[in-house]
């Protein structure tokens, strides 16, 4: 569309700068450090500098320390200065308008005014702006300004499509969209950025949640124009992505927005993202980003834990969190170096960004300060343009370490309310705190870094020296700039060795070309690894890769590096063939199950990228499988929208055959009654599919749930399509076929028959009804259903919740009637939904009611009890199908366990334990014949460190078990672990041999861990994964040795599997794989086909403790959360863990101060110029 239009003679002003902006800001490059403390040279920005009360500003830009904690604060920090040095930066540059930075997020909203002038928009689908009669200019930068936006459309009657009273990219959105790809790059009317949530050409944030509009303001908000807060970058544009409705992504939403990003010429992708999956198009797109020379500046998230956040723990991110200062403000503080405890850390951190708004306040910050890099290298004429191997390198390099001697426990002032720093790299402070100025003084001296990359091994992975004695390191070195380089490629032991604990595996000197591909073989056939410390970094070791490039005299001599963290273990109850690399993530938990006919059982996965495999005790592939699902939403040639026009997919650097994610679990059953079994995925765009055991698709399928368009969404419709929920196989209506029951994004319940219909009587709609004068609102249902029958009438039931938050602090539980809609008096069963406290703690993932509930006859009276708990809860109640009217402030009718006081033989003192993403099992763990019933969660402390700012203080992540006879906590539990359990539903089943069962639970902190009801753990547990653990674990006898083997998958898309001295059929199976059995009931009382419920032994005796854990050298409980390594079985058969004193009760305040950590420091959703955290 390159028409020009015609004008209306309506003239509208803009202005560029306020009347009351500082004329002469920024300073000159020369300015002395004491000119940027003067106020008189701050821009015109009212949240620069402090508020009337003296106190606030935008420390983290200064770099001074604030007059008032000079005083104070640590002596070695005046000289460094309170933040990133982006004012000293400034006087450098304050940015480019060709720097494009794509920011992936919730989106935008369109009213921001300090960023109504800086958005990317593209002229190819704009028709040429009218211009001033005898105008002879550019025919797109009416007004002079060297910029193409909004206001080149100052002569067009533009109508205000969005009705917010200003002129923005919406309403040219809203007015110039014609259906037709002008510029011919697979994206329809992409005028300014696109929406790749809802898949349509506005990018607008239309449930206002505004952290995508938060991100944009810290990275590229107008500066020295008198309203609000100052950008890093301010004269850098803004593509505005949106790939969710808040900063939790999907990962094929995010790699789609990376691909556009890249080729609609953005230089810096920023993204404050924690994805649900991580499936291999990301990773795909972030090389893609690399290859194109765009650096992606990552969050680390913000739970103060060191699980591998994605995408950001991918090759070729810049993976940064944040620091802070102590006080409560900064005026109060004695030091600006402080870890923030609501932001994360681990073996790839790089830098520390200085913020309050915990990573995603970071992610913008560092953002804008890649801006100024790429600005400053286009500013300088550097010839070729700047690689993102050297954008990497510029911040790295130039970081102000982070080195506090009393943060450590030998130094002689040591101070516990500091996390430990050393000097160079280490985990909790990556790199250290980036210097904007430094890093572009080093651009305008010719100082350019080497490029220095590892690409494999993966990050994190483990190393087998009986699988693969030498490792291939691959990777690329070069220093294309200087006339010849050194290079080390060099390992040690440990998460952080210091310099001199570095052995050289191979060197280079003064080479002239750069080398590419593999880059040293590693020989790890004899390295035993066993380190003192952390469990986490037990078999930890890391490579680190060094360059140098040899400038010459005018120049000098400039470093290069990375680093990358992988584990050398030895497992011997490893099955062959294992571990396996999938590829993409494993949110899907694993099915054992017998397809074939033949003996054994194939491990059946389903993956983020839309295949389901079927594997054999070998890991070879089932003829047949793996089974592929529908592609992506855009990812498909004939669909619409489609995207794969795009220069990434129709040049080939990005696979176009993108499938659509599968987070759920798979189901498996007798569909059609033809004495076969299907297997049943339903995948997060919302398709469902059904496989017979050959691998063929069943006729039907798939089918498609309906679309949710952006008109449909709000603040108060939290909705969209796509599912979560894993299916469960019931047959609802008596004729001995199973239906296919699921929840979904758009607040429905739906159950489909064989055939792929649906289901008379449904979808059901789950919605909570409005009490008076309550706002109403509707949500996603992101729970897995449970089916049993509970009221007698001989028709199953269905339980399930939803991501509607009530009244803000409560979620609820839903009974459906088998028959849905068609049951006499309305689906639900009376007096329900019932609700309970529930904290809205992160979007979609814990907002609501969102653990699957539980369900088992717990008392042997012949009523089945459902175990549902509420996000940061610790009420963990059995409640009866039966139940009294509902009114506000009237508990449910339930039996609640006992939280606050824990077993003689936990190792915790950390109480009480409060439910944290996690969902409960069933199964009689000490065979006393009573069930009990385990669940996973943290201790209270966790939400007092996490409300803490920037001290350190320990606490424990926990899994809890109880007796559902009295609701005490078992002898053992609560155990301590090393991490969160998001989503982790434990399995119940023995894996010692000993007959009584284990409970096996997966974490975040890299472990599988098999605990006793004395919380004992068997020979040879926990098992080493080195990686994110969210799917849960499944046993079964794999090989048809008559022994059960144990399957788990990690987010880094290694396939596990141990074999176990435990009989398949004598050994106590209770609960065999997430939501119990193969068909996914989540009821206890669904029969199982291995291992007994009951052993003929006697009752598991509470013994004293005996015998020391094996945790390897100094293996102790960090501040971090991080466990002890638990107790280990003695050949007394006593248990060798410690007792923790009664540590009396505290439940009722740790709902509200979880409440006042979420609610008030880390979750809000105001567009405010630090943004909300990721």
């Amino acid at each position: 569309m390159r028409s020009a239009l015609a004008g209306t003679g309506l003239v509208v002003a803009f202005a560029l700068v306020d009347s009351a902006a500082v004329a002469d800001w920024p300073l000159p490059p020369d300015a002395a450090p004491e000119e940027y403390a003067d106020p008189s040279n701050w821009p015109d920005d009212p949240s620069y500098g402090p508020g009337e009360d003296g106190f606030g500003g935008q420390w983290n830009l200064w770099s001074f320390i604030p007059p008032e904690a000079l005083p104070i604060v640590r002596p070695a920090e005046i000289s460094m200065g309170a933040g990133a040095h982006i004012d000293r930066a400034w006087s450098r540059t304050i940015g480019d308008p060709s720097v494009v930075i794509a920011v992936l997020d919730s989106g935008i909203e369109w009213d921001s005014g300090d960023l109504i002038d800086k958005y990317w928009i593209n002229a190819a689908e704009l028709p040429s702006p009218p211009a001033p009669e005898g105008y002879a200019g550019d025919p797109d930068d009416i007004d002079g300004n060297g910029v193409f936006d909004v206001r080149d459309f100052a002569l067009y009657d533009l109508p205000d499509a969005n009705g917010n009273g200003l002129r923005d990219p919406g309403d040219l959105i809203a007015e110039f969209s014609d259906g037709i790809d002008d510029d011919d790059n697979g994206y329809v009317d992409d005028i300014s950025g696109w929406d790749f949530f809802k898949d349509d050409n506005d990018p607008y944030d239309d449930t206002r949640f505004g952290h995508g509009t938060g991100e944009a303001r810290d990275s590229m908000a107008a500066a020295n124009d008198g309203r609000g807060s100052a950008g890093v970058c301010p004269l850098c544009r803004a593509l505005m992505v949106r790939v969710a409705d808040s900063f939790v992504a999907e990962g094929t939403d995010f790699a789609q927005g990376v691909v556009f990003a890249v080729d609609s010429g953005a230089s810096i992708v920023q993204e404050a993202l924690g994805a649900v999956d991580n499936p291999t198009f990301a990773r795909e797109a972030l090389d893609y980003a690399w290859s194109r020379d765009v650096t992606v500046i990552a969050s680390a998230a913000d739970e103060n834990s060191r699980h591998q956040n994605v995408p950001g723990t991918n090759n070729h991110t810049v993976y940064v969190h944040a620091i802070v200062f102590d006080e409560r403000q900064p005026q109060m503080s004695t030091t600006f170096l402080n870890f923030n405890n609501c932001t994360n850390y681990g073996g790839n951190l790089v830098l520390s960004v200085p913020g309050e708004g915990c990573s995603s306040e970071a992610t913008g910050i560092e953002s804008g300060v890649a801006g100024l890099v790429y600005s400053m290298a286009r500013q300088a004429g550097l010839d070729p343009p700047l690689s993102a191997g050297e954008a990497v390198q510029l911040l790295t390099r130039t970081a102000d370490d982070i080195d506090v001697p009393e943060s450590r426990p030998d130094d002689p002032s040591y101070d516990d309310s500091k996390y430990p720093s050393r000097p160079g790299w280490d985990q909790r402070f990556g790199y250290g705190r980036p210097n904007a100025r430094s890093a572009l003084d080093w651009i305008a001296g010719g100082r350019i870094p080497p490029e220095v990359d590892l690409t494999e091994p993966m990050w994190f992975e483990v190393l087998y020296p009986d699988q693969t004695p030498a490792v291939t390191l691959r990777g690329h070195i070069d220093a294309r700039r200087a006339p010849s380089f050194d290079f080390w490629v060099e390992w040690a032991r440990g998460i952080e060795p210091a310099n001199d604990e570095f052995t050289t595996i191979a060197s280079g000197e003064n080479r002239s070309s750069a080398l590419d591909g593999q880059i040293a073989t590693f020989d790890v056939s004899d390295l035993d690894v066993d380190n003192a410390g952390e469990m986490e970094n037990r078999f930890t070791i890391t490579v680190r890769v060094r360059a140098v490039a040899h400038y010459g005299a005018d120049v000098g001599d400039v470093t290069g590096e990375m680093r990358k963290v992988f584990y050398v273990h030895r497992d011997p109850d490893l099955v062959g063939g294992f571990p396996r690399f999938i590829g993409p993530s494993g949110e899907s938990s694993p099915k054992l199950v017998d397809l074939d006919g033949e003996p054994g059982r194939e491990i059946l996965l389903a993956t983020a990228d839309g295949e389901v495999h079927a594997l054999r005790p070998d890991g070879s592939e089932a003829p047949g499988w793996p089974a592929r699902v529908s592609p992506a939403i855009g990812m498909d040639p004939s669909g619409t929208p489609s995207y794969v026009l795009s220069a990434a997919y129709a040049t080939g650097e990005v696979s176009d055959d993108v499938r659509s994610p599968i987070l759920a679990t798979p189901a498996v059953g007798d569909l059609d009654g033809d004495g076969g079994l299907e297997v049943v995925v339903v995948t997060y765009d919302g398709f469902l599919h059904v496989f017979h055991a050959d691998g063929t698709g069943a006729a039907g399928f798939p089918q498609a749930l309906p679309a949710v368009p952006s008109a449909d969404t709000s603040p108060t419709r939290l909705l969209d399509q796509g599912v979560f929920s894993s299916p469960v196989l019931e047959d609802l209506d008596g004729d001995d076929r199973l239906e296919i029951v699921f929840g979904a994004f758009d607040g429905n319940l739906y159950a489909f028959r064989a055939d792929g219909s649906l289901q008379p009587g449904f979808p059901v709609a789950i919605h909570y009804p409005s009490w008076e004068g309550d706002t109403e609102s509707f949500a996603r249902v992101m729970t897995s259903p449970a089916v049993a029958e509970l009221n007698g009438d001989g028709i199953p039931d269905i339980v399930v919740g939803s991501n509607e938050v009530i009244r803000g602090m409560a979620g609820a539980a839903y009974v459906v009637h088998g028959d849905g809609n068609l049951h006499e008096g309305g689906p639900y069963h009376e007096n329900w939904p019932v609700n309970f406290f529930s904290m809205d703690l992160l979007p979609l993932v814990g907002e609501g009611s969102v653990s699957p509930a539980a369900i088992a006859d717990t008392d042997g009276d012949g009523v089945r009890e459902i175990a549902m708990v509420g996000t940061g809860s610790s009420v963990f109640p059995l409640m009866p199908a039966a139940q009294p009217p509902q009114e506000p402030g009237r508990d449910p009718r339930w039996r609640l366990m006992n939280s606050a006081i824990y077993g003689r033989l936990s190792n915790s003192v950390d109480a009480p334990i409060f439910n944290a993403f996690s969902a409960g099992s069933f199964g009689d763990l000490d065979q006393d014949r009573v069930l009990d019933f385990v669940h996973g969660g943290s201790g209270f402390n966790l939400a007092l460190n996490l409300s803490g700012g920037g001290k350190a203080s320990p606490f424990d992540h926990l899994v809890g078990a109880w007796s559902t006879d009295d609701g005490t906590s078992l002898p053992g539990f609560p155990q301590k672990i090393a991490d969160y359990q998001f989503f982790m539903n434990p399995a119940v089943a023995d894996v010692s041999g000993d007959v009584y069962p284990e409970v096996l639970v997966g974490t975040g902190g890299f472990y599988l861990h098999a605990f006793d009801a004395l919380g004992r753990q068997p020979d040879g547990w926990p098992k080493f994964t080195g990686q994110w653990i969210v799917a849960s674990p499944a046993v079964g006898d794999l090989d048809a040795d008559g022994t059960l083997e144990v399957v788990e998958v990690t987010r880094s898309g290694w396939l596990y599997a141990w074999h176990t001295p435990a009989s398949a059929t004598e050994g106590v199976v209770a609960w065999e794989s997430f939501r119990h059995d193969l068909r996914n009931t989540g009821s206890y009382d669904t029969p199982l086909e291995q291992g007994v419920l009951s052993a003929d032994v006697p009752p598991l005796v509470d013994e004293p403790p005996v015998g020391d854990p094996d945790a390897g050298a100094d293996a102790a409980m960090d501040v971090d959360g991080g466990s002890d390594e638990p107790a280990s079985h003695a050949s007394s058969g006593g248990c060798s863990c410690r007792a923790g004193d009664d540590p009396g009760s505290r439940a009722g305040s740790s709902a509200w101060l979880v409440a006042l950590l979420v609610l008030v420091r880390r979750r809000g959703r105001s567009a405010c110029s630090s943004g909300p955290p990721a």
